[in-house]
């Protein structure tokens, strides 16, 4: 059994973070550890939220960890709440990698054209600290925007723009990139460069009428999960895309969409792709 270590927050209402992509990834068989960044009350978008920092926890962990010499097959990071943070997660990364471990990275900071509550420009530097020591980095449109500093004025690239901007992601840290929610001409897209072909791929999708948070740890997980099974990324990508677009659709009238969406009742569909 594959083993998967998630870094990232642990929501106490709602299915986000950690809280969803523990069950995807244990459903899809493998052994999953937790090293929590924070411990947040509820979504953001709720206003008002309370966040515990765990960094000193985090330390204390990794240090127990190392002296004990547990490994890992592959880290998935997501949201990180500070610089000191962000360096800690880096410097041992960067140590699991030189171990073979492969590193995915989220770098969950902003979404809908604008940075979340609390973080700043601050965040987006050391969240680029991050992505250069990833084997894969799966930001959504506007996170890429912030890592690159290119096209923030921009709802819809071109499909020239949209190169430009996966090719200078990739030149962060010679990494494979995955940029979900991307409105290139028109048409809404994932767009990826694989670094194992050095090709870049444009996969359109259909636009549903509902928005939900969490969707795009759904999709990290399903990502992973596949790719660590030996598919190649475009194929991985293609079904986290099918599985997302699914669960939104099967959900639409949840009344609670800033909570994510109940993962749980989709299990069959899981065992599917």
């Amino acid at each position: 059994m594959s083993s998967i270590l998630l870094i990232g927050d642990i929501v106490g209402y709602g299915n986000l973070g950690m809280s969803v992509m523990t069950p995807i990834l244990s459903h899809l068989k493998y052994e999953i550890f937790r090293l929590p960044s924070s411990l947040v009350s509820n979504n953001f978008s709720y206003g008002k939220f309370a966040v515990q920092d765990t960094t000193d926890y985090m330390r204390q962990s990794i240090d127990i960890w190392e002296e004990q010499g547990f490994t890992v097959d592959a880290v998935c990071t997501g949201y990180l709440v500070s610089k000191e943070q962000a360096q800690l997660v880096t410097d041992y990364c960067r140590r699991l990698k030189s171990r073979g471990t492969f590193i995915f990275v989220d770098p969950i900071m902003a979404d809908d054209g604008k940075l979340y509550n609390g973080a700043t420009s601050e965040t987006v530097e050391y969240m680029r600290s991050v992505c250069r020591v990833a084997d894969v980095i799966v930001p959504n449109v506007t996170e890429a925007k912030f890592l690159a500093g290119k096209y923030l004025d921009r709802d819809t690239l071109t499909s020239e723009e949209a190169e430009d901007l996966i090719r200078s992601l990739q030149a962060l840290g010679n990494n494979s990139v995955i940029i979900s929610s991307m409105l290139m001409d028109g048409q809404t897209c994932t767009m990826l460069f694989d670094k194992s072909t050095s090709r870049t791929k444009v996969l359109p999708y259909r636009q549903v009428a509902a928005q939900f948070s969490g969707t795009g740890d759904v999709f990290s997980a399903v990502t992973i999960g596949q790719y660590l099974k030996g598919e190649t990324l475009e194929d991985s990508v293609l079904a986290a895309m099918d599985f997302v677009l699914h669960v939104i659709e099967a959900n639409q009238h949840y009344l609670k969409p800033d909570n994510g969406i109940p993962i749980e009742r989709h299990f069959g569909e899981l065992e599917e792709i």
